[in-house]
């Protein structure tokens, strides 16, 4: 059975760009596999990095026990607030919590006392993201509780940042300069062996991010994908990814014709147009109508009227396909950072759409390599 939409991951790819990042930054590496990688299928992709990154992040406890079930040996950090009620497991696990927030915090101590035994965590400090974390006036007094509480090993601390891909750099610098204000205050009471901060935006735009620290955490440079389409000649990294799909239909309309749902495209002259096997419900969104093409054969394939759920059209126009023919959806020519600018969102958005179930995985250059029919 021929396959309808499939996207192609090269595990050896992904290697790849985890060494040379490692080899730029020489710190550890946190590979962050939220979000099933993007979409992309954490369960196949893991057992090919267990050997080279030393940490996984995850978003909740749901990916990190799913990660644990892989039997991965290096250490996993949920990145997000865990609630109260999974600290308990958490603990049992082995698992990294973010620590940020009283709630968990009491929760901590009351299991850890349960179970004797220490819980590990990572502080959370917000330099300006605004999502979770102690501000700067709130440090002190959190640490004094966590410091006379000897159930806790505090691993590590860290930031995000809320503009790391960003040309102007000013607002980043200041969330950097302040998260670094921080840890010189902390470490005259306690030290603490992983300060992190930057993210894949970071090691391209921030040199200075990973300099003087002792980790990295990056998940979309991973997939060989910048975090914007400005930053694509700092660093050059692999794309792992090549998205396909089929042609299944094809006829030859007259000038005037509109075309799909909105009417939004109307025939200027004759055109021929291919029906594609891909829509907004594969993650082919809805923006790129009548603004992007594809590929057939190398050539390019303009979307015309709206994209649907399930299908895309297609201009043809002299073009010598047939039905079943491969259309490339993105591959290594920065397709999905273009989309991303296009909807003026991010290219980890577009990627997660294209986590869609309807869309195959295909893994190569891992211990075995599958084949599209």
């Amino acid at each position: 059975m021929l396959k309808r939409t499939w996207i192609e991951v090269d595990i050896e790819k992904i290697r790849k760009n985890i060494l040379k990042i490692k080899k730029i930054t020489k710190n550890k590496f946190l590979a962050s596999v939220k979000c099933d990688l993007y979409g992309m299928g954490i369960r196949q992709i893991a057992p090919y990095l267990d050997d080279i990154v030393d940490f996984y992040g995850v978003a909740c406890i749901e990916e990190a026990i799913e990660l644990k079930e892989l039997k991965v040996k290096k250490p996993i950090l949920i990145m997000g607030c865990v609630l109260p009620s999974d600290v308990e497991e958490c603990l049992i696990n082995d698992i990294r919590i973010t620590l940020c927030n009283d709630e968990v915090l009491k929760q901590i101590i009351k299991i850890s006392e349960k179970y004797q035994k220490k819980a590990i965590v990572h502080i959370k400090i917000d330099t300006g993201m605004g999502r979770i974390g102690l501000r700067e006036g709130e440090i002190d007094q959190f640490f004094e509780k966590i410091l006379n509480f000897k159930g806790i090993k505090i691993e590590g601390i860290f930031s995000h940042f809320a503009t790391a891909e960003w040309e102007d750099k000013s607002y980043a610098n200041y969330q950097l300069n302040l998260f670094k204000k921080i840890i010189n205050k902390i470490e005259t009471r306690t030290n603490i062996p992983l300060k992190h901060i930057a993210n894949s935006g970071a090691i391209l735009n921030l040199p200075e991010s990973y300099r003087n620290f002792d980790m990295v955490r990056i998940g979309l440079l991973i997939l060989g994908v910048y975090p914007a389409k400005h930053l694509i000649n700092k660093i050059k990294f692999d794309c792992a990814l090549r998205c396909f799909t089929r042609i299944n239909f094809i006829k030859t309309v007259e000038k005037g014709t509109p075309l799909s749902y909105g009417l939004s495209f109307t025939t200027s002259k004759k055109t021929k147009v291919a029906t594609l096997s891909i829509g907004y419900g594969d993650g082919l969104k809805r923006f790129l109508s009548n603004n992007f093409s594809l590929k057939w054969k190398g050539a390019n394939v303009k979307i015309i009227g709206n994209i649907c759920m399930d299908q895309t059209l297609i201009d043809v126009s002299n073009k010598n396909v047939k039905v079943g023919d491969v259309i490339e959806v993105f591959g290594n020519n920065y397709e999905i950072e273009t989309m991303a600018e296009i909807g003026k969102t991010v290219p980890q958005e577009i990627l997660c759409g294209f986590g869609s179930k309807r869309v195959k995985k295909i893994y190569k250059n891992g211990r075995e390599n599958k084949k599209v029919d």
